[in-house]
């Protein structure tokens, strides 16, 4: 069976499955959980299924009136479309693919990409569209886009991307009327909104339009403690938003970020929150560890440099404009070094 008609396969059986979604949302989440780790074949899905599983028998789960609102207030071909893009196509048929470029060729592929653009780049969907291009050769099939402008001129890269799994981080004063009308035709997309003064207003005009969304949040030293205290997780609550995803400002202590870290997971797997605490670097690579470990995750600026990661301790300096990304990876995260 080809990789393609298991996708379809697995998409008419969710279809089915949501049918009765508006009816009996908690039966239809235990089913679909079920018939995931029926059709599960991969490490990591393997692993988030079961333990989705094992959350779900809590009967006063938050999760279930989450996921019940999501099904009612979010376009369900796009749960469908993004969810199979990120769980199929990213992290079972990339996966192998990532497995496989590891076993033969020694090159240690991250599952996803992290890009900065800079929305005012000339000529922006023919620049990028080769790194998209390069990565799913290379199994990646799972996208941040970040920029801190205009949005709406990433849209054309990301339609030509369908079968990627693509989330849009964006400043909330980005998200107007028109941007989220220009949206609303791609259903691979999730976007996520800052956490600012203006994220309530942003989050309001995605939900009326029934696009995916979520937040997420650069905490400093100083305001880590609302995210201990859990008021960053009830306001992202109380905006009925899936995720609540944080990342570490990079002035952050290691002993901090990985306190943020150790609490996320604490108030996940105790379901504290009608949302899904995140931790958008650590929860990467803990997901990168189970595809592929060693896992590494990296991304690139708008000018190209790679982010200022290093590896044994010698900083990386590659731009993925002036190489290819295979280049990179094997001179940075080859197995043989």
């Amino acid at each position: 069976m080809t990789a393609k008609t298991s996708r379809i396969i697995i998409k008419t059986f969710v279809k089915t499955a949501l049918k009765d979604a508006d009816e009996a949302p908690e039966r239809c989440t235990r089913n679909l959980v079920d018939m995931a780790l029926h059709f599960s074949k991969g490490r990591f899905q393997i692993s988030f299924f079961e333990m989705a599983r094992t959350m779900l028998n809590n009967e006063n789960s938050p999760y279930y009136p989450l996921i019940e609102d999501a099904l009612k207030h979010m376009d369900k071909d796009k749960l469908i479309e993004f969810g199979l893009n990120l769980g199929y196509n990213g992290c079972t048929m990339g996966a192998h693919i990532v497995r496989k470029i590891k076993r033969t060729e020694n090159i240690n592929v991250p599952w996803l990409l992290f890009l900065n653009i800079d929305s005012a780049h000339e000529n922006l969907t023919e620049s990028y569209q080769p790194i998209f291009d390069q990565g799913k050769e290379l199994g990646i099939y799972v996208y941040f886009l970040y920029t801190n402008k205009d949005p709406e001129k990433l849209l054309p890269l990301i339609r030509q991307n369908e079968d990627c799994a693509i989330i849009l981080l964006c400043g909330s004063n980005c998200i107007t009327e028109d941007f989220a009308d220009s949206a609303k035709d791609i259903n691979h997309l999730l976007i996520g909104v800052n956490y600012d003064d203006h994220t309530d207003a942003a989050c309001l005009v995605l939900r009326d339009h029934r696009l995916l969304y979520s937040v997420y949040r650069m905490y400093t030293e100083d305001e880590s403690s609302e995210i201990f205290s859990g008021s960053y997780y009830r306001y992202a609550e109380e905006l009925h938003c899936p995720f609540a995803a944080v990342i570490a400002d990079p002035a952050c202590s290691s002993e901090t970020r990985g306190n943020v870290y150790k609490a996320a997971v604490g108030t996940r797997v105790a379901q504290k929150y009608r949302t899904i605490p995140t931790d958008l670097m650590y929860d990467a690579e803990t997901v990168g560890n189970i595809i592929s470990p060693p896992s590494s995750v990296i991304g690139f600026q708008p000018d190209g440099t790679i982010y200022n990661l290093r590896n044994n301790g010698r900083l990386l300096s590659h731009n993925i404009f002036k190489e290819s990304l295979r280049d990179i990876l094997q001179k940075s995260f080859s197995m043989d070094e």
